[in-house]
């Protein structure tokens, strides 16, 4: 079973009495108005807020099969009911019929989620 880091905090009004004191296995990190869990990350380590990067992949098409180079390892992969996980090697999907198809990339806590709309051909 894996150790749950437990966290304590005080709660304090703003005269500095404390109100309460609460535990968690959460970190609580000061941030401001332009911080969103859709658009930055915590590197825990750190306890610093970082913005997420965008995918860049290198997106190739060989008649019905789609190689996307340049993934992370760790990125859930959705497409035409296929999920998977990258492991840091170019990903290749191939599909049975032409046709315009969404590739989901989502999941991995340093980029930003993104779909991609690939168009395939038998020809």
């Amino acid at each position: 079973m894996d150790d749950i880091i437990e966290h304590r905090y005080a709660v304090a009004e703003p005269s500095g009495r404390i109100a309460w004191v609460s535990k968690g296995p959460y970190l609580y990190i000061p941030c401001d108005n332009t911080v969103r869990d859709d658009t930055h990350y915590v590197d825990a380590p750190t306890g610093e807020i970082h913005a997420k990067r965008p995918i860049d992949a290198e997106q190739s098409i060989d008649g019905l099969t789609v190689t996307l180079a340049g993934l992370p390892a760790g990125l859930t992969v959705a497409t035409n009911g296929m999920d998977t996980v990258t492991d840091g090697t170019p990903l290749v999907v191939s599909y049975d019929l032409p046709g315009t198809y969404e590739i989901r990339l989502s999941g991995h806590i340093e980029y930003l989620d993104r779909v991609e709309e690939v168009t395939v051909d038998d020809a």
